[in-house]
Parts: structure tokens; C-alpha cells; sequence
């Protein structure tokens, strides 16, 4: 009997299990599809939308004619939109309520600060009191003789020129130990590291797909040149889908773009994973952090 108990919950226990890793498997694994259409003619036109469809989320942005609009739906329902006549679905009202009663908290937490602020203001002196105080610092100031005024503020700008020597030396001190850490092996080795996972991350979510036209120009053509260079060099991969018209002779914008790609979150938690176990990085990341704060 007792080893029946023991099989069905072992069953249950396996298929819960199951079910599991195959929702996990679905959340990582199926991609993100985002798209993105703009063009730039005297007026922006933009049209952006993310789907991801383990959770039916679908966001979509337009801005036309000076209008942004933007409606976010999951499982059906809408979450987040700024276009009137739409209903909130319970999420929805749940995000809604809780940023409401966000803003109410800290509202009334400004509220009592201010209260505080002026309960804590002294008490309000009459005039005879501060004439009367006013008469004797003058009073007071008078006795000082010029020397012992020449020799504090002698002593207060000594003090100064140390205090300032001081932060100089630690800013010194600061850039040896950051340099000498900058020529350390194992920094060599973290921003290797890092320049590969930038690399892996752009391969996960660069678009698919881009294609357009770009046409510009400055007051200044030696400007127009040089980010026809910087362009040039980040669209290395897309040089054939993208046109790209510099105008050497007057200030002009205008153009249009657009693409399409996807990213799986298994992309990101897989970098995220290898930063987070990269003994280099770490430990180059709390030299430095310790460095700064000292």
C-alpha cells in the first residue's frame, strides 16, 4: 500500500517535473519577434512592435502626425495603452492600482517631509532680540584686532591648500592602482571576455533583415564626411540593403528604415550565466570598485 502512495507520488512529482521543464524550455527557446518601420521626412513616422507568443504579449507603438500611441496586450488582455475607449484586462487594472498607490505613498511621504521641515524652523524672534544680537557681534568684531583677522584667514586658506593636496594625492594614488590593474594579466583576459560576449549578443539580436535609405547632410562637410565613415563602419553587415546619400552642400535629413529580427531569452541568460561565473570579471570589477571607494 505504502509503496503504491510512494509510485503515484513519484509519478506526480516526475510529471510536474516534466511539465516544467518544458514550460522553461517554451519561455527560452521560443523567440521574441520585434519589427521596426520608420521613415523622416519634415515629420517623424514610426511604427514598432514586439510578440513573443508564450504569453500571447503583443506591443505595439506607432507615432504619426505628433501623436505617440501605444497599446500593450498579454494573454489577450490589455495592460498598458494610452488610446481611449480601451478596457484594462485585470492584469491591467493590477499594474494600474499598484502604481497609483506608489504614487499616493510617496506624495504623502513628501508631504510629511515638508511638514517636518518646517515643524524643525526655530521660533520666530522679535526685533529688540535681534538687535540686540546684531549689537554685539558687532561688538565682538570690533575687538578683533586686524593681526588675528589676517592670521585666521592665513590659517583658513593653509588648511584649504592641505585639504586640496590631500584629494590630489588620492587621485593620484587611485590612477597608479587603476593603471596597474588596467596592465594585469587578468584584465587583458576579462575584456577579451567581455568584446566575445558583446560579440555573442549582438549575433543573437541583430536584425535578420534591415533595409533603407538615409539621406543627410551638415553645414560643415568635413562633419558629413566623418559620420559617413562612423555609418559606413556600423553597417558593415548591411551594406548592401542600406543606401546611404551624403549631401556635401547643405544641412538636410531624411530617409527611412526598417527591419525585423528576433531573440530568444536563452541568448541572454546564457551570457548573463557566463558573466556571472567569470571568476576575471568579477574580480577585476571589485579591484576597481574597491579602488574608486577607498
Amino acid at each position: 500500500m505504502i509503496i503504491s502512495i510512494l509510485k503515484i507520488v513519484g509519478i506526480v512529482l516526475l510529471v510536474i517535473l516534466l511539465l516544467l521543464i518544458f514550460i522553461l524550455s517554451i519561455l527560452l527557446f521560443v523567440p521574441i519577434r520585434y519589427r521596426f518601420d520608420g521613415s523622416y521626412n519634415e515629420k517623424a513616422d514610426l511604427d514598432v512592435s514586439v510578440k513573443w507568443m508564450p504569453v500571447f504579449l503583443n506591443a505595439v507603438l506607432t507615432y504619426k502626425e505628433d501623436k505617440l500611441l501605444y497599446i500593450v496586450k498579454l494573454y489577450g488582455g490589455v495592460i498598458l495603452t494610452n488610446q481611449e475607449g480601451l478596457r484594462l484586462s485585470w492584469i491591467g487594472r493590477k499594474i494600474q492600482s499598484s502604481t497609483s498607490k506608489k504614487e499616493k505613498e510617496d506624495l504623502v511621504k513628501s508631504d510629511d517631509t515638508a511638514t517636518d521641515t518646517v515643524s524643525d524652523l526655530p521660533v520666530t524672534i522679535n526685533k529688540t532680540e535681534v538687535e540686540d544680537n546684531e549689537e554685539s557681534i558687532k561688538q565682538r568684531k570690533r575687538k578683533k584686532s586686524i593681526i588675528t583677522r589676517i592670521q585666521e584667514k592665513i590659517q583658513s586658506i593653509i588648511q584649504k591648500i592641505k585639504h586640496l593636496i590631500q584629494k590630489i594625492k588620492k587621485i593620484n594614488e587611485k590612477k597608479d592602482a587603476l593603471i596597474k590593474v588596467y596592465h594585469h594579466k587578468r584584465f587583458e583576459i576579462a575584456k577579451n571576455d567581455v568584446i566575445r560576449y558583446i560579440k555573442e549578443l549582438w549575433r543573437g539580436i541583430k536584425p535578420k533583415k534591415l533595409e533603407g535609405r538615409i539621406h543627410f547632410g551638415l553645414e560643415d562637410p568635413a562633419t558629413t564626411g566623418q559620420i559617413l565613415g562612423v555609418l559606413s563602419m556600423f553597417l558593415v553587415w548591411y551594406y548592401d540593403n542600406i543606401t546611404i546619400v551624403p549631401d556635401f552642400e547643405k544641412a538636410c535629413f531624411d530617409g527611412n528604415l526598417s527591419f525585423y529580427g528576433k531573440v530568444r531569452l536563452f541568448t541572454l541568460f546564457k551570457i548573463i550565466i557566463k558573466i556571472i561565473f567569470n571568476k576575471n570579471l568579477i574580480k577585476v570589477v571589485k579591484k576597481v570598485q574597491t579602488i574608486i571607494e577607498s
